[in-house]
């Protein structure tokens, strides 16, 4: 499902954004009980399959530029 990549850049956004005043802590707790809430529905795994789909866009034109 998740790749570790992805939990750790949203980890670190997520205390970004409290450390710097841009969110509180709630605002984050509601995020991820939200976010738990969804992929246990039925929208969840089309939601992380575009998303999937988008990052590996993204990775393999990122890699073919640089190459």
């Amino acid at each position: 499902m998740l790749t570790l990549p992805l939990v750790i850049v949203l980890g670190l956004l997520a205390f970004g954004l409290v450390k710097w005043g841009k969110q509180k802590v709630s605002g984050v707790l509601v995020g991820i009980v939200f976010g738990l809430a969804l992929a246990t529905t039925a929208v969840g795994p089309p939601i992380l399959h575009a998303v999937t789909a988008a990052s590996r866009t993204i990775v393999t034109a990122i890699g073919s530029a640089v190459r």
